[in-house]
Formats: C-alpha cells, structure tokens, sequence
C-alpha cells in the first residue's frame, strides 16, 4: 500500500522533522509513503494534480499564501484529500472545521501524534472501501458505504440516501446496519447516518453536506455529539 503525502512548511527544519518521523512511521509499520515537499501555498497549489496526494501536512503561517488559504482554495478542486494543520496554534481550529481538516498537530509534536495521524488515515481507508450489496426492485445493488449519506426508515421500507440518488428497499434499518463501519451512527429510531457527511449539529438535527438535515431524537441529543466529536478526533 502506497500513500502519497505532502509536507508543507515554509521552514526547512520543520519539514524535515516531519518527514523523518513519517519514515519512522513507514518503517514500523506495512506501509510505503511516497513524500513530497513544499515550501508555502503558492508552492503547493502549483504543485497540485488531481489525486496526486492522500494527505497534505499543511503548516498555517507562511508567506505569500498561508495554510488557511491554500487549504480554502485546494478545497475547490479537490475534496478527497485528507488536510492535516500541523502548525503552532489551535485558534483556527473553525476554518479547520469549515475545510474538512482531518486533524490539528500543535507544535512542537512527538512520534505518537504523527503514529496517531496516520493510524486514523489507515482506518479510514479501510472504511471507504467496503460495500453494501442490498436488493431493489431492479435487482441486486451494490454501494460504496462511503457514498451513504444516511439511511432513512419509512413503514417497511429504507431510503438509503447516496451522494447521487436515492435507492429504495425492502427491511429495517437493523438489518441494512449489519456489518457497515464506525462512522454510521443510529441517532434516531428511523434515521441512521453516516458521519463522513456531517457538516455540523443545529438544535436537535445533524446538519448534512447535502444540504439537508437528519433529525436526532431527544434520547440520543447528548449521545449524539460525544460520538460526533470522538469520530472527528479519531476515537470513534
């Protein structure tokens, strides 16, 4: 397995701290890492292809274009790569949000942040790649997990709603929920979603990236955020 990743600080020093523990990393683990480097923002998004990386390491004060900067812009044009500030302060932590930021490392870091970064990618990896094969009325389907929005009960039948369309059968959300990953939460007794597409919680509802929203029921409101907040920093 080959993960491409960026590291991306305008001091010489920094990068080359990083990159040393990512070697440590491949080494100790079933891993190979392809790294690149980049020096600032400008550098960076010059750089940049489609899938060219799966992580970027991105510090956020830099010259000419700073981290929240490039990250708002590759944004844009690239929702699949993974984000992860690695800078000297938390207080962007709400533009971080607003990126899909995978996570904060605050200088200065130590080998097991780095491990624990990359333990998560692993894990999350692992999950966008599984399936859920169900049975329609147009026959057998099978959908990637990871374009599961949510998944919505109505009498007898499940909605289960992808990011291109909306797929109906036959069975009960317990059934449909056997074997799918961590990042599914039942939040409702009709309602079960999936966290990758959660953009934030408003009152008693799961604010989704779609646009739309999922209800949560009053039992599972505080339930509810701990699981959303251990699954956005890796616990889940």
């Amino acid at each position: 397995m080959t993960i491409s990743i960026l590291v991306c600080d305008d001091l010489p020093e920094e990068r080359a701290n990083l990159m040393q523990m990512l070697r440590l990393y491949e080494r100790s683990h079933d891993v190979e890492l392809d790294l690149e480097a980049a020096g600032d923002g400008a550098e960076l998004l010059s750089l940049w292809r489609p899938r060219r990386w799966d992580i970027i390491f991105l510090d956020i004060y830099m010259p000419q274009i700073d981290g929240i900067e490039a990250a708002r812009r590759l944004r844009r044009v690239d929702a699949e790569c993974e984000i992860v500030f690695a800078t000297t302060s938390q207080e962007h932590g709400m533009e971080g949000y607003e990126l899909h930021a995978m996570d904060y490392l605050t200088k200065p870091f130590e080998q097991h942040d780095v491990d624990g970064v990359m333990d998560w990618f692993l894990r999350q990896r692992a999950e966008k790649r599984s399936e859920l094969t169900v049975r329609t009325q147009a026959g057998e389907e099978t959908i990637r997990t990871q374009d599961i929005r949510y998944i919505e009960s109505r009498g007898h039948t499940c909605i289960i709603h992808t990011k291109k369309s909306e797929i109906s059968v036959r069975g009960s959300i317990d059934e449909l929920s056997t074997g799918l990953n961590a990042a599914f939460f039942r939040c409702h007794k009709s309602f079960l979603l999936n966290f990758a597409h959660v953009t934030g919680i408003e009152q008693r509802a799961f604010l989704m990236d779609g646009g739309d929203s999922v209800p949560i029921s009053a039992a599972n409101l505080s339930r509810s955020k701990s699981a959303l907040l251990a699954y956005r920093t890796g616990m889940a």
